[in-house]
C-alpha cells in the first residue's frame, strides 16, 4: 500500500512540472524524473528483496545491508512448565485437558499438544499472562486407573454406622484402598453403648472385617476419568462376629433372665458409597448370607450389629447408614 502511494504522489509531481513552460522547469522536470524512475526502481528492489539500505549522500547507494529476522526475534507466545522450562510457540487452542501449540521450526499443520496439569503459566506475544493452577491442573487430567491419580487422592476412610446407636451399639469402621476398585473394611463396635432406653441390659463386643470389590470404572463421562478411587457400588465379602451378655427383665414381678449371645455370618454386602470433595464419604449397605447362634433360636430380642434366625433358618441379614472422613 506504501508503494502505491508513493508512485502515485511521484507521477502527480511530475505532471505538474510537465505542465510548465520555462526551460528551466524542462530541465527541472528531466533531472526529476531520472531521481524519481531511480527513487521507484529502489524501493520496489527494496520491497521484493526485503533488503535494508542506509543513505550516506541523497541519490547514492552507500551501503547495502540485508537483514533476516530469525524466529526469537518475532513476538512469540511462551508456554512456561512447572519445571521450569519454556517453550516459545504459538497458542492455537486452550482446551479442559491440554494445550495445543505450533513451533516456528516445524511445518505449520504440524500441532504440538501438552496437559494443562504440566504448566504453570502462559506469556503471551502481547503480554497478557494466564495462570493455571496446581491442584486444578493435576484433577482435571489425571486419567483413569493412573498411578498418579493413586497417589493423589486420599486412601483411606474412617466411618461411623450412624444407625448403630439406635440399636445400643456404637461402631466404628476403617476402610483402606489397597488399588483402585479394591479394599479392606473393618469394624470394631461395643454393644450396649447406644441411645435407646430398652431395659435390657446388654454388654459386649461386635467385629466385622471384609474385602470390598468396587465397580471398575466409576468415571464422568467426559475424559473417562475417575471420579474417586473409593466412590461407586460395590460387592463386600463379610464375615462378622459378635458376642454379649443380656439381662432381660420382662416384668417387675418375674424373675431376672440372664444368658450370653455369640453369633456369626458370612454375609455379602452390596452397597454405594459415595465421595464428596475428596473428606467426606457416606456408605449405604446391606447384606445377607448363612449365620448362626449358639441359642438356635431367632435372635429377636435385640439384634445388636446383625440379625440370625436361628437353627431352623440359618440366614443372617444387616444394614446400615455409615458417615466418615478421608484421612491418608
Amino acid at each position: 500500500m506504501f508503494f502505491v502511494r508513493l508512485i502515485a504522489i511521484t507521477l502527480w509531481i511530475i505532471k505538474h512540472l510537465i505542465a510548465m513552460k520555462t526551460s528551466i522547469c524542462k530541465n527541472l522536470t528531466i533531472k526529476v524524473v531520472k531521481k524519481s524512475l531511480l527513487f521507484l526502481l529502489f524501493c520496489f528492489t527494496v520491497t521484493i528483496t526485503g533488503a535494508h539500505y542506509n543513505y550516506s549522500t541523497p541519490g547514492l547507494l552507500s551501503s547495502y545491508e540485508p537483514i533476516y529476522c530469525s524466529p526469537e526475534q518475532v513476538a512469540k507466545d511462551t508456554i512456561v512448565k512447572r519445571n521450569g522450562e519454556k517453550i516459545i510457540c504459538t497458542v492455537k487452542e486452550i482446551g479442559t485437558a491440554e494445550i495445543k501449540y505450533v513451533r516456528e521450526e516445524y511445518k505449520p499443520d504440524l500441532i504440538f499438544s501438552i496437559e494443562k496439569k504440566e504448566i504453570d503459566r502462559i506469556i503471551f506475544a502481547d503480554g497478557q499472562t494466564q495462570k493455571f493452577e496446581a491442584e486444578i491442573g493435576i484433577y482435571e487430567n489425571v486419567e483413569r486407573n493412573s498411578e498418579e491419580l493413586y497417589k493423589i487422592q486420599k486412601k483411606s476412610i474412617l466411618k461411623m454406622d450412624v444407625l448403630s446407636p439406635i440399636a445400643n451399639t456404637t461402631s466404628l469402621t476403617f476402610e483402606r484402598c489397597l488399588k483402585p476398585g479394591r479394599s479392606l473394611e473393618f469394624s470394631l463396635g461395643a454393644v450396649g453403648l447406644g441411645l435407646s432406653e430398652k431395659k435390657d441390659k446388654a454388654s459386649g463386643i461386635l467385629f466385622r472385617g471384609g474385602y470390598k470389590l468396587m465397580r471398575s470404572p466409576d468415571f464422568y463421562l467426559r475424559g473417562m476419568r475417575y471420579a474417586h478411587i473409593l466412590k461407586g457400588p460395590y460387592i463386600k465379602f463379610e464375615f462378622d462376629f459378635a458376642s454379649y451378655h443380656i439381662e432381660s427383665y420382662k416384668d417387675i414381678f418375674e424373675d431376672r433372665e440372664s444368658y450370653t449371645l455369640t453369633k456369626w455370618a458370612l454375609l455379602m454386602v452390596f452397597g454405594n458409597q459415595w465421595v464428596f470433595n475428596d473428606n467426606f464419604a457416606v456408605d449405604l449397605y446391606y447384606g445377607i448370607g448363612p449365620g448362626k447362634n449358639n441359642l438356635e433360636h431367632l435372635d429377636w430380642s435385640y439384634p445388636y450389629g446383625f440379625i440370625t434366625f436361628g437353627k431352623g433358618f440359618p440366614l443372617a441379614f444387616s444394614f446400615g447408614l455409615r458417615c466418615g472422613f478421608l484421612i491418608k
